[in-house]
């Protein structure tokens, strides 16, 4: 399955702990990575830290459950998709200010990107109320990236 993507590249599985957490970090800007979901020890530490960074209710998966792997793997990449989602809410409601998540977003898309040539033209708009018609458009645009694990 192809999916659309805002870059041209890529964040791969590079061992348990580098990237468990990878979509957390980029996805919002459109940036694509794989998560390694083999150490459910791992994936619960961490799905205990987010849930206390982003003031969400944390119940422990014990490994005494039944199909307590399936149900930790589960409710993390349940968490990194609210997580991921709230991100993008967030982005789509900031203004085009420099330091801002929106800018950032499309600063980083390649030079050859239509995006990044919509979002460069909106910047030249002297006539206000056609940059801010570019804007709304843009803010439709943005799109996290697809997440994907591996076992």
């Amino acid at each position: 399955m192809t999916q659309r993507t805002a870059h041209t590249f890529h964040i791969p599985v590079m061992g348990l702990s580098y990237t468990i957490d990878s979509p957390i970090k980029v996805a919002r800007f459109g940036i694509s990575s794989v998560v390694s979901i083999m150490e459910d020890h791992l994936i619960e530490i961490m799905r205990k830290h987010y849930c206390h960074t982003t003031d969400r209710h944390y119940e422990p998966i014990t490994t005494v459950e039944p199909d307590y792997r399936a149900k930790r793997i589960t409710a993390y990449l349940d968490l990194m998709n609210a997580i991921v989602t709230a991100q993008m809410q967030k982005i789509r409601s900031e203004e085009f200010v420099e330091g801002n998540e929106i800018v950032q977003y499309f600063e980083m898309l390649p030079e050859d990107s239509p995006l990044k040539k919509s979002y460069l033209e909106m910047l030249q708009c002297t006539n206000e109320e056609e940059r801010l018609e570019v804007q709304r458009y843009l803010r439709t645009q943005l799109v996290p990236a697809v997440f994907r694990s591996t076992s």
